[in-house]
């Protein structure tokens, strides 16, 4: 009698561990709603723009990531755990790389701040742009202000540094999102509307439909912007 009281207690034991170890498991849907070191820069039709700050040793619990490009805004290690492995990773502010669909969970296991932009398409196809929006943009042909960060079969980013006074001459733009990494004032001239001056933040991001059009730099502070061009 003993003996099966212990073999009962042992199973019980082992399906609320089990029990415990499933909920852990489950994954979050909605990483905004779930924590506060992400927030939503941008959404809209096309795509959705996400800012992940993490102080030392905070991390992100298992959540559904969708295909996007990742930017470094600083230098950063962490531990990224995926399908049950956990490696450590490191990336130093600028540095882009690109991850597939799938849930993961993250935790800052460095000394400094974890600061990244996460950039994913929507599902709604884009508006069409034509053969010119890439082969003729200002990484095809401002390669003095415009430098070409990461490409692949989804997106072109650039980082645009524009020093106050000078200009980019005018060149395609496909449709694209563009996030200011400092703050500037510029006068944008397009064949779609009349050049207007507008003036930007640092952190603050906005999407441009496919245009020609030229960019200077008419404030006093240097502009520096990255280009998230989209091709599908």
């Amino acid at each position: 009698m003993r003996t099966l009281v212990v073999l009962v207690g042992s199973l019980v034991v082992l399906m609320l561990m089990n029990g415990c170890g499933q909920k852990q498991q489950e994954v979050v849907k909605d990483i905004i709603a779930h924590s506060d070191h992400a927030s939503m820069i941008l959404e809209n039709d096309y795509v959705k723009v996400m800012l992940f700050e993490l102080k030392p040793n905070a991390g992100l619990p298992l959540h559904q990531g969708e295909p996007r490009l990742v930017y470094a805004l600083s230098d950063y290690t962490i531990d990224w755990t995926e399908a049950g492995n956990t490696t450590e990773k490191s990336w130093q502010s600028g540095d882009a790389h690109w991850h597939e669909a799938g849930a993961h969970a993250i935790k800052n296991t460095g000394t400094s701040d974890a600061r990244f932009l996460v950039v994913s398409r929507t599902s709604t196809p884009l508006p069409d742009v034509g053969a010119d929006a890439l082969s003729q943009d200002a990484g095809a042909v401002d390669t003095m202000h415009a430098d070409v960060v990461y490409e692949n079969d989804h997106v072109r980013l650039m980082k645009v540094s524009l020093p106050a006074g000078e200009s980019q001459p005018m060149h395609q733009g496909a449709n694209r999102l563009l996030y200011a990494l400092s703050s500037y004032e510029i006068a944008y001239a397009s064949d779609q509307t009349d050049t207007v001056r507008t003036s930007f933040e640092a952190g603050e991001a906005h999407w441009h439909g496919a245009d020609e059009h030229a960019v200077e730099n008419v404030g006093t502070t240097p502009a520096e912007f990255l280009v998230f061009a989209f091709k599908q």
